[in-house]
């Protein structure tokens, strides 16, 4: 049996403030006609302009993956899609009154909270799948992709960082809706506490808060924060590949293997998979990618 489009069954909102910007916005999250896609739309800008969710829109990946079109400008959209992506859902409308989401906690859980509240529904068209009949690989300095066939979509990585509390991590889970929603959707973003005056004069970070970021001093989290997972970091950066990948359109058939990824990484393997072709259903196309430097 052919997988099915999906989309959900009502509107709901979601209110907060963004986590770089640190300016408040409404998001409503409402049911797309099949094979719409997931679309951004401005709602607080002169005819709503709409971005969609496409390698194409890509903007920025600076510690954020933001899309444009236009002028129209949605900062840090990868936790929202990896909310869409890890449940299935292929056509989805997402109003924003602001230039970014908001942060909510950090993590891609109440997203999905809402999502499943608002009733994912099957549509009649045949969901749209990428595959691919041998191995791909993508590296782009210390950050390497291997990409293998597999009859359904898994995301596995490793990370390195230089903290006590981290140091190197790995983690793998199948691309599909419990499974995300228990081992990916609640964990949440990080960074270190002697970040957070640098990235304020450079105009990230506004809104962070402990609220919305694991904020890791010297050797440990910040007073009053603990892990809902020993290895959440690996577990958010899986959250990030899951979203940044919701720009390739199709849902995934293959095993991606991923190496101190990042969202500039993310997204050129959201490209490449792209370039190999999308099809429907058990189709597939072939290709190799090798990118050195």
């Amino acid at each position: 049996m052919t997988a099915k489009q999906r989309t959900i069954a009502r509107a709901v909102e979601v209110r907060g403030y963004g986590i770089h910007t640190g300016e408040p916005s409404v998001v409503r999250l409402r049911p797309a006609p099949e094979d719409g896609g997931l679309r951004f739309r401005r709602t607080d800008l002169p005819g709503a302009p709409e971005i969609p969710a496409t390698v194409e829109s890509v903007h920025s990946t600076h510690r954020e993956t933001a899309l444009r079109r236009g002028e129209a400008v949605v900062r840090t959209a990868e936790h929202v899609l990896g909310a869409a992506h890890g449940l299935m859902l292929d056509n989805l409308l997402i109003d924003v009154s602001g230039p970014e989401p908001p942060a909510l906690d950090g993590s891609a859980g109440a997203w999905c909270d809402r999502l499943l509240e608002a009733g994912p529904v099957a549509q009649d068209a045949e969901a749209p799948c990428l595959r691919i009949d041998r191995p791909l690989r993508l590296s782009i300095g210390k950050t390497r992709y291997d990409v293998l066939p597999a009859d359904s979509g898994r995301i596995s990585a490793t990370i390195d960082f230089d903290h006590p509390l981290i140091g190197r991590q790995s983690a793998s889970a199948r691309l599909e809706p419990v499974e995300f929603l228990r081992a990916i959707a609640p964990a949440r973003t990080f960074g270190l506490s002697e970040w957070r005056e640098t990235l304020r004069e450079r105009g990230l970070a506004l809104g962070a808060t402990r609220d919305n970021t694991l904020a890791l001093s010297a050797d440990g989290l910040e007073a009053g924060q603990r892990l809902r997972f020993p290895d959440e970091f690996v577990r958010h950066k899986i959250l990030d590949i899951i979203g940044d990948l919701a720009l390739v359109g199709a849902r995934l058939q293959c095993h991606v293997v991923a190496e101190r990824p990042g969202h500039h990484g993310n997204l050129e393997l959201a490209r490449r998979l792209v370039s190999c072709g999308t099809t429907r259903g058990a189709g597939s196309r072939e290709n190799e990618m090798n990118e050195e430097g």
